[in-house]
């Protein structure tokens, strides 16, 4: 099997708001920015520190026209611009946009945006001198003799030949399912593009290939038209040392600079001196640094084009406290997956962190043996330093190697009826499962780690939305909060402000989509849930929708295993009740018991009389509280007890808003209806909600009005001829809900 690991994070990561990384060596100073690339400074020859921006994403495409300094800016609710800094001279804003990439170098002086298709050419006056339609949204550009190189939007690389505007693809094997983060150019005319995985690639301006290797980190040009990069040693997990290479790209000979501890990001200087950010302290190494002045992290607010809601757990934080998660991304985003589609019962453990402490529903399962659908996860895995080994998830998925395997991170997913597998580094990947409701995990570098997490929506700026199992990489103490949930980062490349990550495979990640509940609730509703150990639950594929879940009744109290169902109600009413029961795995006699409006309900069910049908149990009188439940008790153990689908159909138009008393005067026309049905709203209304049942009670269709209309339609074209009931609830209105039947006729 091949194995290949994903390096977890560090056990005591670097504060990104202190690391000090060399970005460019000028007469006046050393340009440089955090780890973050957050603001950018210039340490002055002087030894003073000056701020020369502090808005986000300032450090990071930073380039050198003429003695002139460009670089983008993305300051919190406004345009992203670019900004321009003259020896002696105050700074101006370039060109301002909502979403750009750039500036990027030309081979005179000049620079390039990338924007809505097009690379644009501009002058240091911000005038457009020439434009090329490339048809994507590149995430870098750097021109060299009379080619432009480019990150398609799949993330490989293109070549645009600026006389004819010929676009072509790198003549590589693979290349196109490679991630490139930045291109620049160098003086021999050749491109040096750096993978978001680590290494670089070499190309001249017609696409070939001259050197490439997944080997080196943080290449660089040197003034002499050499690379200079970083070559890492591992030890276990984690980088424990390394050298500076000096590569010449036209023979492929190699100078060795022996350093001590671990160089990062290392740059050449105007001298032709090498300096470095030590990974260990994150200190600059050759060059005496001032402390960075603090600056605040802005989140956006705007909202994005594809969003979807996993739930999340901390791996240091929601594990128990005997147990360092430090090196638990891997199992801790794989359980967050599972958990989207409520596949795991609660294990409740008590954790310490944060202050005053809480409850953790799935933290046991990544450092403690369980059973699930007949797989013991009884694998003895390392973790944290100290050689503590454990079982669970961490221990199936890391194993002996510490960091997290690709493969048993897809084996496990795969066991916990996840479909899994590897889905390559695109964009486009990424937005089509996310806009199918699908989370994506992420094997990744954040801050220069290795991390897995997971991508749970995005910007079309190419900005992610990410369940961070460490945390927020854009605040400091990654790592040290309770912080992680729904983060934004940037995809490789891009700069929006926020912490760039490196993408380095993602991975499929596909069940059956929970849905909202409603009058029906079925077993992969989010209003069904079930609690017990999870060696008792099983799962067959004959039920309601293609599943049910069962386990075999007990003699004797207390329950082991429970299920409950959360309907939403139209409103307080009689409703009937039904359980569908599957064809297999149902002869047992269930004791369901219903909360409704006057206290619970006891019915008991034999479940052998039935067979892949509904089952009525009574009408109820219910209210907003209502809850269905049954356990594996019966008194009788060793029968199948099978726990699927419950319908709550209301019984009529008597639904109340809770205070006993109907409401059937909102008005509804024409009624009966062919096509579209027309509501009259209150006047006093601030706002509805309406929504469409059919006489199951089951859910059609809910739309919410935020502004004060007075009529309202229904489309009602795809629905068949029948009784269907409309309930509004008003917001603003001293009568807040109504209802009433509507009848289609064809």
């Amino acid at each position: 099997m091949l194995i290949l690991l994903i390096l977890v994070s560090f056990i005591e990561p670097l504060n990104p708001a202190s690391t000090e990384i060399a970005l460019k060596d000028l007469s006046e100073g050393l340009l440089l920015t955090d780890g973050r690339h957050r603001g950018l400074f210039l340490q002055s020859r002087y030894n003073e520190i000056e701020v020369i921006s502090d808005e986000p994403g300032a450090g990071r495409n930073v380039i050198l026209i003429d003695g002139n300094v460009l670089f983008k800016e993305c300051p919190s609710g406004m345009p992203q611009r670019v900004i321009v800094i003259a020896p002696g001279q105050t700074e101006a804003a370039l060109f301002e946009s909502e979403c750009f990439s750039g500036p990027f170098n030309t081979a005179s002086t000049t620079f390039m945006i990338a924007q809505d298709g097009f690379l644009t050419e501009y002058d240091l006056r911000g005038r457009e001198i020439e434009s090329w339609y490339i048809g994507e949204f590149p995430a870098w550009a750097a021109a060299a003799d009379d080619r432009i190189c480019f990150t398609g939007e799949t993330g490989g690389l293109r070549i645009l030949a600026i006389e004819s505007g010929e676009i072509m693809s790198l003549r590589m094997p693979g290349a196109e399912e490679t991630t490139y983060s930045r291109i620049s150019s160098g003086r021999n005319g050749l491109f040096l593009a750096e993978k978001s995985s680590g290494g670089f690639t070499v190309l001249d301006s017609t696409g070939n290939i001259i050197t490439d290797n997944s080997c080196y980190y943080y290449p660089s040009w040197t003034p002499d038209g050499c690379i200079l990069c970083s070559y890492l040693e591992f030890s276990r997990i984690f980088p424990a040392s390394g050298t500076i290479l000096v590569i010449y790209p036209r023979t492929g000979d190699q100078d060795i600079i022996p350093v001590s501890g671990i160089p990062l990001n290392p740059v050449s200087t105007i001298e032709g001196k090498i300096i470095w950010t030590d990974g260990a302290s994150g200190k600059l190494i050759g060059f005496n640094v001032q402390p960075f002045p603090p600056l605040e992290y802005h989140s956006a607010t705007d909202d994005p084009e594809g969003y979807i809601d996993v739930p999340y757990m901390h791996q240091r934080w929601d594990t128990p406290d005997w147990f360092n998660g430090s090196w638990s991304c891997g199992p801790t985003s794989c359980v967050m997956t599972v958990q989207y589609y409520r596949m795991l019962t609660p294990d409740s453990i008590w954790v310490s962190y944060p202050s005053k402490g809480h409850w953790s529903l799935w933290g046991n399962y990544i450092p403690e043996e369980y059973n699930f659908l007949g797989y013991t996860y009884d694998i003895w895995g390392i973790s944290a330093p100290g050689d503590v080994w454990v079982q669970g998830a961490h221990g199936f998925i890391c194993r002996q190697y510490g960091g997290a395997v690709w493969n048993y991170m897809v084996d496990f997913l795969n066991q916990h009826e996840v479909s899994s597998a590897w889905a390559g580094t695109s964009w486009s990947t990424l937005t089509e499962q996310i806009d199918s409701s699908y989370p994506v995990v992420c094997s990744s570098t954040v801050l220069g780690s290795g991390h897995i997490i997971i991508l749970n929506g995005y910007y079309t700026n190419h900005t992610i939305i990410v369940n961070d199992p460490f945390g927020d990489a854009n605040e400091s103490g990654w790592g040290s909060f309770y912080n992680g949930k729904d983060v934004l980062y940037d995809w490789p490349g891009y700069n929006n402000g926020y912490v760039e990550i490196g993408i380095s495979q993602l991975f499929y990640a596909q069940a059956q989509i929970p849905t909202e509940p409603d009058t029906l609730v079925d077993d992969c509703c989010k209003g069904f849930e079930k609690y017990g150990d999870c060696r008792y639950w099983h799962l067959t594929e004959s039920g309601y929708e293609g599943n049910a879940w069962w386990t075999w009744s007990t003699g004797a109290l207390p329950d082991t295993c429970i299920a409950m169902w959360y309907p939403f109600l139209p409103g307080t009413g009689d409703y009937i009740v039904s359980v569908y029961i599957p064809p297999y795995y149902a002869t047992a006699t269930g004791i369901y018991v219903i909360q409704t409006s006057s206290g619970p309900a006891e019915i008991t069910l034999d479940q052998g009389l039935y067979s892949g049908e509904w089952a009525v149990l009574d009408t109820f009188h219910l209210s907003d509280d209502a809850r269905l439940k049954l356990g594996d008790y019966t008194g009788e153990g060793g029968q199948y007890i099978a726990f699927d689908a419950a319908l709550f159909s209301p019984t009529g138009t008597g639904i109340s808003d809770g205070s006993g008393s109907a409401h059937t005067d909102i008005c509804l026309f024409p009624n009966p209806c062919r096509e579209t049905a027309y509501v009259l709203l209150p006047a006093d209304n601030e706002g509805a909600t309406v929504s469409l049942y059919d006489t199951s009670g089951r859910l059609i269709s809910r739309t919410s009005y935020s502004n004060c209309q007075s009529t309202v339609q229904i489309d009602v074209s795809s629905l068949s001829s029948g009784l269907y009931m409309v309930k509004v609830i008003v917001d603003g209105s001293s009568n807040g809900i109504f209802s009433s039947l509507l009848t289609v006729c064809r």
